[in-house]
């Protein structure tokens, strides 16, 4: 009974495949049976269109055909307004109603993303030029802070009002003044307020290591009498600093113990110094021996001052011309009207350097009072580094009634082989 219901059944499928046989081909079976049993969505539009395009006689293309033209319209309805409904739509429709519109509206698609990828690569590339613009200006800044800090520091100085008085009228006088110091004021003690300003840098060596430097630029207004007004200005940089100035521009690396390497560098400096105060007062003259002052005391480096000690009185009727530094190398007068003379010029390479390093050219400064300026560099002493730099000191108004500088053809403040050293003022 078993194998005639076996027998039964193996008969009945054998005729249902001979019925489809002479009905549809196999391979139309078979493409619709992947429509029929696909899932629903794009998966079975997208079937539903490969066998109406591979099988165009199919047996069941009418059947296909009805469920493609039922749900063309509202599936295009709810794909058109996006890419990825527009791609869906091709891949469910490979020929439909809506192909041609379909690819235009992509071809849109396709057309502002390359505008936005090169909007896209343009602003990353204007993003890496100005960062590197940004780097190499800072760079530039860092490696010219020697030459602005001088620059600022000797025109902010020379301008200001009130010399010979307290640093608290100084600073009331003079907004710009005030402005420099609003954040981190001078440190004051009995006869001097100071301020330092430190730069870190690096020197880089072919084939080694970069060489690290620091430079401090330091600014010491010197206090004087019971009043403690300030007469005196030291702009000055520690430690050998002229030769550092150097190394930081030139970015060349210059040897401590060696004697050329290092006057080769001073010379450099004071000649960038002669320029700066050439391009900032236009009346600047040659300093006279008359307004020389005494001759400097001996002073030593890094004594401790103690900010308890009483300042020393000072004759008021007397006419006091501050001492020049030891090591004075070049000096010029200026905002004196009773002082005629020689012209305080700079050296053509100087002059030239000093121009192209500031840029614009900044506006020559009037000095509010009869000043001079010297700029020295220390001879090291005892084996200890010392100060260099710039100072400006107050000649008072007795001490030129129709001082006369002299105009003799290559006259110089010191004659050659007298710039001694004035070690500076006692480290704070």
């Amino acid at each position: 009974m078993r194998s005639r219901d076996t027998l039964r059944a193996v008969a009945i499928a054998a005729m249902a495949v001979a019925g489809c046989r002479v009905v549809s081909s196999r391979a139309d079976y078979a493409a619709y049976r992947t429509f029929r049993y696909a899932a629903e969505g794009s998966d079975r539009l997208a079937a539903a269109s490969e066998y109406l395009q591979a099988q165009p006689q199919g047996r069941f293309r009418p059947e296909v055909q009805a469920v493609v033209n039922a749900t063309e319209e509202d599936y295009w309805a709810d794909h058109r307004a996006s890419l990825d409904g527009l791609n869906e739509y091709l891949r469910a429709f490979p020929a439909g109603a809506h192909f041609d519109e379909a690819r235009q509206r992509l071809a849109v698609y396709e057309r502002n993303r390359q505008q936005a990828e090169a909007a896209r690569r343009t602003a990353e590339e204007a993003d890496r030029q100005r960062r590197e613009e940004e780097h190499e200006a800072s760079a530039t800044r860092a490696r010219m802070w020697g030459r602005t800090s001088f620059d600022r520091w000797v025109r902010l100085f020379a301008g200001l009002n009130a010399w010979g008085r307290g640093v608290g009228e100084i600073v009331q006088g003079n907004p710009e003044f005030g402005a420099a110091f609003e954040n981190t004021p001078p440190q004051c003690r009995a006869s001097h307020c100071r301020r330092d300003y430190v730069q870190d840098f690096f020197i880089p060596v072919p084939g080694r290591s970069a060489i690290p430097r620091r430079a401090t630029l330091s600014l010491d207004m010197v206090r004087f009498g019971t009043e403690r007004n300030v007469n005196q200005v030291f702009t000055v940089m520690r430690n050998r600093g002229l030769t550092q100035w150097w190394e930081l521009e030139t970015q060349g690396a210059a040897d401590p113990a060696d004697p050329q390497a290092r006057e080769a560098a001073v010379r450099w400096t004071m000649d960038q110094l002669r320029a700066i105060v050439a391009a900032s007062f236009a009346d600047a003259k040659e300093t006279p021996a008359e307004l020389y002052g005494p001759p400097p005391e001996a002073m030593v480096m890094g004594g401790e001052e103690d900010e308890n000690a009483a300042p020393e009185a000072v004759d008021a009727n007397a006419c006091v011309i501050p001492s020049q530094p030891l090591g004075t190398r070049w000096s010029a007068l200026v905002g004196c009207a009773n002082v005629t003379g020689r012209p305080f010029t700079a050296p053509a390479e100087a002059v030239q350097a000093h121009s192209q390093a500031m840029g614009v050219p900044a506006p020559a400064v009037t000095a509010r009072a009869c000043l001079r300026i010297d700029a020295y560099a220390a001879l090291d002493g005892e084996g200890m580094p010392t100060d260099e730099g710039i100072s400006l000191s107050l000649i008072p108004a007795c001490a030129t009634p129709a001082v006369v500088a002299p105009t003799r053809p290559g006259a110089r403040p010191r004659p050659p082989g007298r710039p001694a050293a004035r070690p500076a003022a006692p480290a704070p």
